[in-house]
């Protein structure tokens, strides 16, 4: 009776250890595989979100390249293109991409679970810049009704100008090293419309020549450029050049401008541009009026 007893309990043992050994495997394959899950989430959310934002700074002006850098990061970075939906806004300032993506699990089959899908999605939206945040280049252009490739004159040659101003303004500091250093690398601070700049009077011969020099060393052109041209600048927008000297302006908005040409007219340097429509960074002001400065954010 004893011995009929004691395999009686080790029978019952055996069944609850194997009981706890199927729970232990469950907790087991819950813990892990939710774990894969998440680093899976995390990574594509990073996924989509480059994506989104690499392919943005094509929009408003093209749709078809902003779409299709969104394809690339998104191959580049694990995510199949049958896993997204890319939509781009019909007037071109804003976007969407939506991902759903199948995470195979591990631990998890031995319950019955074989994988979990995962969502992810990212939108932006353009709208014009109330800041300029890095790579603002000192020379100021009164504000108008610009179109796309118009001819722009950046700097006046001495004669032009008003009173001694032909277009410099200071930004950060005054004085020819100044302006070199912001005409050629952008000025590191941040300037909102609103803000009050400085024209900076001169001819400025000197800085000149060495902008002309490091501009004219990039064989680009106003049809072949690419994003990140060093030829292509941000500058403000002012309510007025017409000041004597050095004298207090407004800055009411951005614009863009690849730089065409940089030369001598006459003895005197002379830098002309060409406007551009570009995503640059900033904050967006929809107070302001569009002239083709834009700012981008992922929104949710």
């Amino acid at each position: 009776m004893l011995r009929r007893l004691m395999t009686k309990e080790n029978g019952n043992v055996t069944v609850l250890v194997s009981v706890l050994l199927f729970a232990f495997m469950g907790i087991m394959a819950i813990v892990i595989d939710v774990g894969v899950v998440f680093a899976e989430k995390a990574k594509l959310s990073k996924a989509i979100d480059a994506a989104i934002l690499a392919g943005g700074q094509e929009l408003p002006e093209n749709i078809d390249k902003a779409i299709a850098t969104m394809e690339e990061y998104l191959i580049e970075n694990g995510v199949t293109l049958d896993q997204v939906e890319i939509s781009i806004d019909e007037d071109g300032f804003g976007a969407e991409i939506v991902a759903t993506k199948p995470v195979d699990h591990y631990f998890a089959k031995v319950i019955g679970f074989d994988s979990t899908n995962i969502n992810e999605q990212a939108r932006i939206i353009v709208g014009p810049s109330g800041s300029a945040t890095g790579g603002l280049r000192p020379f100021g252009v009164e504000k108008y009704d610009f179109v796309y490739g118009d001819p722009v004159v950046l700097k006046e040659g001495a004669g032009d100008g008003y009173h001694g101003n032909y277009g410099a303004v200071a930004l950060g500091g005054s004085g020819s090293s100044v302006l070199l250093d912001n005409a050629l690398y952008g000025y590191d601070g941040i300037i909102e419309v609103g803000d009050i700049i400085y024209t900076e009077p001169g001819n400025m011969m000197g800085a000149v020549n060495t902008i002309a020099a490091y501009i004219n060393s990039f064989d680009e052109s106003f049809d072949s450029y690419t994003r990140g041209s060093d030829r292509v600048w941000t500058v403000p927008l002012v309510d007025t050049m017409v000041v004597s000297g050095r004298e207090g302006v407004v800055v009411v908005g951005f614009a863009q401008f690849f730089v065409e040409d940089v030369k001598k007219i006459a003895g005197e340097a002379q830098m002309f541009g060409r406007f551009i429509r570009y995503v640059t960074n900033g904050d967006i002001d929809y107070t302001i009026d569009d002239t083709g400065s834009y700012s981008m954010k992922l929104v949710d």
